[in-house]
């Protein structure tokens, strides 16, 4: 049978018991996906990959685990999450930066200037943020997705996830507000 036909269910129940063909087509399906919310969560490409093997790894030791009533995508978020948090926990000492490495191609030197530094200023406000509002606002503006899933796995209330990412905003507001500021007074 051609695995691309399998449901997720069947997969993981194939990959519980060692069906590295299996797996192959989970990781087909899913890889580029969490690899890109990984690299959302650290902006950084090594941590990212590292991130995103382990969270396959983690996946194939623990498939009997998963739930079917759960919704795959997001059960996987989850998992990298967690590993996401794990490992910001073991370098406590260590503060997150966001890449500011933004360029514009098609900008005139002015406008490319103009938009480095509006950008720079964003991800200099970002990374100002608690890490549970920053991580609120990747998940559903850079990740797209539903509040519902991103509650899940932050596993918070809904609703606390809307006060999450209201703080989020407001307080990015603020921090660009008073960017903006210092910039006319020099």
């Amino acid at each position: 049978m051609d695995k691309r036909n399998l449901t997720d269910e069947d997969l993981m129940r194939k990959i519980e018991h060692s069906d590295a063909q299996a797996f192959q087509e989970l990781l087909s399906r899913y890889e580029k996906r969490v690899f890109a919310l990984a690299w959302r969560l650290c902006f950084d490409q090594t941590e990212a990959e590292d991130l995103t093997q382990e969270t396959f790894l983690k996946i194939w030791r623990n498939a009997g685990t998963w739930k079917p009533e759960a919704k795959l995508e997001t059960w996987i978020y989850r998992v990298l999450y967690n590993l996401f948090i794990d490992s910001r926990r073991r370098v406590r000492g260590q503060t997150e930066e966001l890449s500011e490495d933004i360029r514009s191609d098609e900008a005139s030197p002015e406008q490319a200037l103009i938009q480095k530094r509006t950008a720079q200023d964003v991800v200099k406000a970002l990374n100002e943020l608690p890490d549970r509002q920053k991580e609120a606002l990747v998940l559903c503006y850079y990740q797209e997705m539903k509040a519902k899933d991103a509650a899940d796995i932050l596993s918070v209330s809904q609703s606390a996830l809307e006060a999450l990412l209201f703080r989020a905003r407001q307080t990015l507001k603020e921090k660009l507000g008073k960017r903006k500021g210092k910039s006319h007074d020099l």
